[in-house]
């Protein structure tokens, strides 16, 4: 029980710390911690489809309903119907969006420089390791059972 208390105190209290960061970092842009996700995935996949990202960030249908409308309102993408199948809606990032985009990226590095201070290579890779191995446990776990209902 110590163990867990441990490990979710820290994986709460990085969570927080996160969210501060590019929260913070990201406050010019109308966006912060939760779209950020969607932007970056956009810029590295123009034309993706909602479904695409429920996939690749984990989260359910509704949560990317919700952020690509709040996206779309502060004309970041733009919702472009699938050549082959109207059904399918592709998403693009607008012009507005890219700075944001650049933005991100940025923070990304210096945030991982700033996480990753005084490791060594092997100790980032192990810890790499680790917790994509947590997160799949966890995924496994909550995906069945949402699943399931």
């Amino acid at each position: 029980m110590e163990n867990f208390s441990r490990i979710g105190q820290n994986v709460s209290i990085l969570d927080r710390l996160m969210k501060m960061y590019y929260d913070h970092g990201l406050a010019e842009y109308e966006i912060g911690w939760g779209q950020q996700f969607y932007i970056e995935y956009l810029y590295d996949h123009p034309g993706a489809s909602a479904q695409e990202m429920v996939e690749c960030i984990r989260v359910d249908k509704a949560t990317v309903t919700k952020i690509v409308k709040k996206l779309t309102q502060i004309e970041y993408i733009r919702i472009i119907p699938d050549k082959n199948d109207k059904r399918i809606k592709r998403l693009y990032l607008t012009e507005l969006a890219i700075p944001a985009a650049k933005r991100i990226k940025s923070i990304h590095q210096s945030f991982y420089e700033t996480i990753c201070q005084g490791l060594t290579n092997e100790e980032i890779e192990f810890t790499e390791q680790i917790l994509m191995k947590m997160v799949d446990n966890i995924n496994q776990k909550v995906w069945h059972r949402m699943d399931n209902h």
